[in-house]
């Protein structure tokens, strides 16, 4: 696998020097403040270097400079073999930018006083019932699910994608069997399920259907002429979707509306950024007040010390280490199968960046950033893109060496001479090295032998920390740390489970192919009881589960979709809406 990736990346460079026949324009000996001429030609060949380089067929941009609209354009096509070039106004799917808008109806109802967003959100659902390990789920509110904090699982896998998408009203008979992940406000765990629920309890405070209160509330009176809420693209402008280079037939309507099926544009979403950069009015139209806007800027999340300093407002990520700390940024990535969206915006210098595109498996950050960076620094006159590096504290004393339990499944550090460690991640050897900050680096091993650099994992280095009496495996890259997974030891495994190994089949496979499922193996290995999910990708993955009694399981491990539980009834598995049965 890991021969493959490194001729692909060889041969692609060697094919996209070929093809590339612009050259990056000339920059000026001088640019004035806010003169943006250069800006467009350099962004012009910057964005159609980075399609050609990842094969992206369309893609549209905006950036807006406070109250002013100073760049907006289409590259590529929205319909490739009709040959209709992408626009401003051409409708991608924005995916989680969704959840923005969630809360900024959450948050206009709290101003209008018709909801308390620390109130239990059964104020608002009565019928909301969801099990706990934990104790009352009363502290389960709309604060912390705008915040991702409620410990509500992530998804409800159910008919995710789907022809016939389930009526996100139905979530709330369909969760009364589950359990929540983690208690309120213990850790970050995103969850579009908790979201939609939120948008459930809008709809029934409101007594108007959601997409219509939407409407009503923000894209009309800002003048979103092209933006709705609904499981699909649909009519005229709409972009479709591409992957490698060709369309995608197949791309199925999303069940939860209030969490991601947001249809815009980078036309619209600029307006957005003009009532936001406007303190909460679009023209003489007021929004939101600034009193509410500015409370979804707030960081909500500053005691809970498993988010290791990522920074959460109401509806938005914060990021406040850009510049030199100068400035603080505003943000939420949006991603369907196939779309994806990035929606930034700035505090101070009031610059707002917006990137859509139809492409799967475009990485459309390095775009919006640089286009963030080009234009802060032509209105600041200050360079660059530059980030404050954080300052941690590593326990000197712990090991790495052990198996722990991770968002991609079990993971062995194995000890090796002179003070190396060695892991295996996603079928690729991973050589770990310590240096003199206490911290082990990470290098590509090829053949296992020979270690390569990789963009991924330079500078990317991995340490175990202890919070709350776990030894937590962690790693830090360009100065963000981020938790991977927790150690874990064996323990017992009863007989009853040991009686379910075996092969086990989906019952309700997934529409959606990237995501269906090929097998479930449950096994015992390192004395560790292992569900193993083979996709038909070819990705297989192993989880520990934590056993909790013989009918229940939890995936262990720290963080989305981690601590969800496994139920057992008739010997079929049930999983957040998925059954499996064994084979016989």
């Amino acid at each position: 696998m890991i021969i493959q990736k490194y001729i692909l990346v060889l041969l692609s460079l060697v094919f996209f020097t070929a093809c590339t026949s612009s050259s990056q324009p000339q920059k000026p000996t001088e640019i004035k403040k806010g003169d943006y001429t250069y800006f467009k030609r350099y962004m012009d060949w910057f964005i159609r270097k980075q399609m050609e380089e990842q094969n992206i067929v369309g893609l549209s941009v905006a950036l807006v400079d406070d109250q002013t609209i100073i760049w907006q354009k289409g590259f590529g096509y929205e319909d490739k073999e009709k040959k209709i070039k992408a626009t401003k106004d051409t409708i991608y799917r924005a995916g989680s930018i969704t959840k923005t808008i969630n809360a900024m109806a959450v948050m206009k109802l709290a101003e209008e006083k018709r909801m308390d967003i620390d109130k239990p959100l059964k104020t608002y659902l009565p019928e909301f019932s969801i099990k706990s390990r934990f104790g009352s789920t009363d502290k389960i509110t709309p604060r912390n699910i705008m915040t991702h904090h409620s410990g509500i699982p992530g998804d409800w896998l159910d008919k995710f994608y789907s022809e016939k998408p389930i009526p996100y009203t139905d979530y709330l008979e369909l969760i009364k069997n589950e359990y929540v992940a983690y208690p309120p406000n213990k850790i970050s765990s995103y969850s579009n399920l908790a979201i939609t629920l939120l948008g459930h309890a809008v709809e029934r405070t409101t007594d108007t259907p959601y997409d219509e209160f939407i409407q009503e509330s923000f894209f009309r009176p800002m003048n979103m002429k092209n933006s709705y809420i609904k499981p699909a693209l649909e009519g005229k402008g709409t972009s479709k979707s591409y992957a490698n280079g060709e369309e995608v037939k197949d791309e199925y309507p999303v069940s939860k509306l209030p969490s991601s099926a947001l249809n815009t544009t980078v036309s619209d979403l600029s307006n957005l950024a003009i009532m936001i950069n406007n303190n909460g009015k679009f023209k003489d139209k007021t929004i939101l007040h600034q009193n509410t806007l500015s409370k979804m800027f707030q960081v909500q999340n500053k005691t809970v010390e498993l988010d290791l300093g990522m920074k959460i407002g109401l509806g938005f990520y914060i990021y406040d280490k850009s510049f030199d700390g100068l400035d603080r940024i505003y943000y939420h990535y949006g991603d369907t199968v196939n779309h994806h969206a990035s929606f930034v915006t700035t505090e101070k210098s009031k610059l707002s960046v917006i990137v859509m595109t139809n492409t799967k498996n475009a990485y459309i950050n390095p775009i919006a950033k640089e286009i963030l960076k080009q234009a802060r620094s032509i209105k600041t006159g200050e360079e660059g893109l530059r980030s404050k590096v954080s300052k941690h504290i590593v326990s000197k004393n712990l090991d790495i060496e052990g198996t722990y339990a991770t968002n991609i499944g079990k993971i062995n550090i194995i000890k090796k001479d002179n003070g190396l460690f060695t892991t295996e991640v996603m079928d690729n050897l991973i050589r770990l090295k310590k240096e003199n900050d206490n911290k082990y680096y990470a290098k590509y091993m090829l053949f296992g032998l020979i270690p390569i650099n990789d963009d991924m994992l330079n500078n990317l280095s991995v340490y175990t920390q202890k919070i709350d009496a776990k030894t937590f495996l962690m790693y830090e890259k360009d100065g963000e740390k981020y938790l991977f997974g927790v150690k874990v030891k064996p323990k017992t495994i009863s007989k009853t489970w040991k009686n379910r190994l075996g092969t086990y089949f989906i019952v309700n496979q997934l529409e959606e192919k990237s995501m269906q499922v090929e097998k479930v193996i449950a096994k015992i290995e390192d004395s560790f009881l292992i569900l193993e999910v083979s996709m038909k990708s070819g990705e297989s993955l192993k989880y520990i589960l934590e056993i909790v009694n013989d009918n229940e399981a939890i995936i262990d491990g720290i963080g989305r979709s981690m601590r969800e539980t496994i139920r057992v009834k008739n010997d079929i598995f049930h999983y957040m809406g998925l059954q499996f049965k064994r084979k016989n």
